[in-house]
C-alpha cells in the first residue's frame, strides 16, 4: 500500500487549490493578465476623464483650440500601447494556462501510475478521459474568468467612486443590473450543476464506447452484431445530445439574460441622464462619461454572472477529479510537476541490476487477497523464493495463480497482515518496488500500444541495438521479426492485433529481458506457444546467466526444471517442494501431472 493511500485525506476547498496553482507561478499570471489589463483599464479611466473635458471644453469653446484637438492622437497612442501589451500578455497567459493544465493531468497520472494495476481507475476509461479533457480545462478557463474578473473589479470599484461623484442617483441606478444577475446566477446554481454532471456523465459513456468499439472490432464482426453496437451507440450519443442541449441552452439563456438585462439598464440610464440635465447640473462631458464607463460595467455585470456559474461547474469537475486521485489527499492534484517546457527532456537510463540489492531471499507472510464481488482469492500465503532459483507456481483454472502474482508484485492490494521481505528488509510499498531493476514482469495478456514493435519493447528505453536483439534472441522472437513486412518496424496495431498469441507473448518477454532485473516473473508464458518454441525459450534463458525466475506454468518442461514448485488448490498452498516431493505429497499435483492438458 502507497504512502498516499495511507495518508489522511486532505480536502481543500476550490479557492485554496486555485490559490495553490496560482503559487506556483504567480509573476507568469501577473504578466499575462494583471498587467496588461492593469494597464488597459488604467487607459481606460484615463480615456473616460479625457472624453469628459474634451465634450465639456468643446461645448464652451467658441474658436480654435490645439490642444483640444490633439486629445484625439493621446487616444490613438494609448490604443496602440494597449494592443502591444495585450500581445505580449497573451502569450503568457497561453503558457501558464498550458503549465497548470498539464501539472494537473500530471499528477492524476501519477496517481493513478501508484495504484495497483490490476485496479487503477475507479471508473471507466470514458470517464477517466473526460476528466483528462473536460474537467481540467474547466480550471483554465476559471483561472482566466478570475483575472478578468479582478481586474474588472479594480476598475470599477475606481469608476463608481467617479459617477457617485457626478451623479448619486444614476450611479445606483447602474448597479440594479448587477444585483439582479446575482439573485439570477444564485437561484439557478442547483440547476446548472445538475444539468452539468448529466452532461459530463453522458459525454464519458460516449468515449468509453467509442474505445469499446475499436478494441473489438473482430468480436463484433464474428457475432455480426454491427447493427446492434450501432443501434446501441447512436442511443448513447441521443442521451449526450440532450444532456448538453439542456446544459449549453441554460448556460446561453443566464448569458443572455445577464446581458440583456444589463442592455435595458444602459437604456434607463440614458433617459435618467437626460431627465437630470434638467434639474441639475450634468453636462455633455459627464454624459460622455457614463456612456465611456457603462462597456466595462457591462462586462463586470456580465463576468460575474458567468463566473458564479463557472464557479458551480468547477465544483462538478472538481469531484469527478477527486474520484480519479482515488483517496490522496487534494494536496496530490495540485502539487508542483516539472514538465521541462523549456529545458531538454531527461535521459531514460537502462536499470542495471547492480543498483538493485542482490536477491538473496525473498518471503511473503500471510498473504491474502479476495476480489470484493466474487469473494475468491488467496488466503494465508506462506513462500519463500531464494536467489538464482526457479519458482515455479501450479495449479487448476481458478485456484488463485495470476492472484497470487498480483498481490505479490502489488499489483493488487495485499489485504491485513501480509508482510513481503527482501532479503530481510520489509516491502513497505510492492507496487513500487517490484519494478526494474528489482523484478520484471511478464502479464498472462501483455498489453501492446498501436505503434512500432521496437518501441513496444523498448517503451522509450535508450538501449542499444545490441541490448534490443539480444533480449529478442533470448525470448526466440528473432525469426518472427525476420518475417514480419517492416521487421522491427512493423506498426503492431491496437492491443497488439498483427501479431499471433505467441508472437505477443514473447514480445512481451523481450520487453522484460531488455530491462535488466533481479527476479524475473512470467505469468503463463508458454501458454500460447508450442513445445519446441517454449524448450528454446527457457534453454536460452537459462543457459547464458543465473536468474531468479517465478513463473506459472503447467508445461512438464518447466516443471521438470524447477528448483521449487507451488501447488495452488482454491487458494491455498496444497504443497511446495521439488517436483518429486509434490507429486510424492501432493493428489492435487498428481491429478495435475496426469492430465494430458492441464487447465
Amino acid at each position: 500500500m502507497t504512502t498516499t493511500q495511507t495518508a489522511t485525506r486532505q480536502t481543500l476547498s476550490l479557492p485554496h487549490m486555485l490559490w495553490l496553482l496560482l503559487r506556483q507561478q504567480p509573476w507568469r499570471y501577473a504578466a499575462s493578465e494583471l498587467l496588461p489589463l492593469s494597464f488597459f483599464l488604467a487607459g481606460r479611466l484615463a480615456f473616460s476623464l479625457l472624453l469628459q473635458v474634451f465634450f465639456n471644453r468643446l461645448q464652451q469653446q467658441s474658436g480654435p483650440d490645439l490642444a483640444l484637438w490633439l486629445l484625439p492622437f493621446s487616444f490613438i497612442l494609448a490604443a496602440l500601447a494597449r494592443a502591444i501589451l495585450g500581445s505580449l500578455g497573451n502569450r503568457a497567459l497561453v503558457t501558464a494556462l498550458f503549465k497548470t493544465t498539464q501539472t494537473l493531468r500530471h499528477n492524476i497520472l501519477k496517481r493513478i501510475l501508484e495504484r495497483p494495476g490490476a485496479r487503477p481507475l475507479p471508473g471507466s476509461t470514458g470517464e477517466a478521459i473526460s476528466g483528462f479533457r473536460d474537467d481540467i480545462e474547466i480550471f483554465a478557463q476559471l483561472f482566466s474568468r478570475l483575472l478578468n474578473v479582478f481586474a474588472l473589479t479594480c476598475f470599477t470599484s475606481i469608476a463608481l467612486v467617479i459617477m457617485l461623484h457626478t451623479s448619486v442617483r444614476i450611479t445606483l441606478f447602474v448597479f440594479l443590473p448587477l444585483l439582479c444577475v446575482v439573485i439570477v446566477a444564485q437561484s439557478m446554481k442547483k440547476r446548472l450543476e445538475k444539468y452539468r454532471v448529466a452532461s459530463r456523465a453522458a459525454t464519458a459513456e460516449v468515449t468509453g464506447a467509442i474505445g469499446e468499439i475499436f478494441g473489438s472490432v473482430q468480436a463484433i464482426q464474428v457475432a455480426g452484431a454491427e447493427e446492434r453496437v450501432t443501434e446501441h451507440f447512436s442511443h448513447l450519443n441521443k442521451r449526450r445530445h440532450d444532456a448538453m442541449v439542456q446544459d449549453s441552452v441554460l448556460s446561453a439563456a443566464l448569458n443572455s439574460l445577464f446581458g440583456n438585462t444589463v442592455g435595458i439598464g444602459i437604456g434607463a440610464i440614458l433617459i435618467l441622464a437626460a431627465i437630470a440635465r434638467g434639474s441639475e447640473h450634468f453636462s455633455v462631458g459627464d454624459i460622455a462619461l457614463f456612456i465611456s464607463f457603462l462597456g466595462n460595467i457591462t462586462n463586470f455585470v456580465q463576468s460575474i454572472g458567468t463566473l458564479l456559474a463557472q464557479v458551480t461547474q468547477t465544483r462538478v469537475s472538481l469531484t469527478r477529479l477527486r474520484a480519479l486521485l482515488q483517496g490522496a489527499p487534494d494536496t496530490a492534484l495540485v502539487a508542483p510537476a516539472e514538465l521541462y517546457l523549456q529545458h531538454p527532456l531527461p535521459q531514460i537510463t537502462l536499470p542495471a541490476k547492480y543498483f538493485a540489492s542482490e536477491l538473496h531471499i525473498l518471503q511473503a507472510h500471510n498473504l491474502s487477497y479476495h476480489y470484493p464481488d466474487t469473494g475468491r482469492g488467496i488466503t494465508g500465503i506462506n513462500l519463500e523464493i531464494k536467489g538464482n532459483t526457479l519458482t515455479v507456481i501450479t495449479g487448476r483454472m481458478g485456484s488463485g495463480k495470476t492472484t497470487l502474482l498480483r498481490t505479490l508484485l502489488g499489483l493488487l492490494p495485499a489485504e491485513a497482515g501480509a508482510e513481503i521481505t527482501w532479503n530481510g528488509v520489509k516491502v513497505a510499498e510492492p507496487a513500487i518496488f517490484f519494478v526494474p531493476p528489482h523484478c520484471a514482469y511478464t502479464p498472462q495478456v501483455p498489453h501492446f500500444f498501436s505503434d512500432t514493435l521496437r518501441e513496444n519493447i523498448l517503451l522509450g528505453l535508450p538501449a542499444s541495438e545490441e541490448q534490443l536483439y539480444g533480449a529478442i534472441q533470448n525470448a526466440v522472437m528473432e525469426e518472427d521479426v525476420i518475417q514480419l513486412e517492416a521487421g522491427l518496424e512493423t506498426v503492431v496495431g491496437v492491443k497488439g492485433v498483427k501479431l499471433s498469441g505467441g508472437q505477443a507473448q514473447r514480445s512481451a518477454a523481450a520487453r522484460m529481458l531488455v530491462r535488466p532485473a533481479q527476479l524475473l516473473v512470467f505469468d503463463d508464458l508458454s501458454s500460447a506457444l508450442d513445445v519446441a518454441t517454449e524448450a528454446r525459450l527457457w534453454e536460452r534463458l537459462f543457459s547464458e546467466e543465473q536468474h531468479t525466475s517465478l513463473v506459472v506454468s503447467h508445461r512438464r518442461a518447466i516443471l521438470q526444471r524447477a528448483d521449487q514448485v507451488i501447488v495452488l488448490k482454491e487458494g491455498y498452498i496444497e504443497a511446495c517442494g521439488r517436483l518429486e516431493e509434490v507429486l510424492d505429497q501432493s493428489s492435487e499435483m498428481r491429478y495435475l501431472w496426469l492430465k494430458d492438458e492441464i487447465e
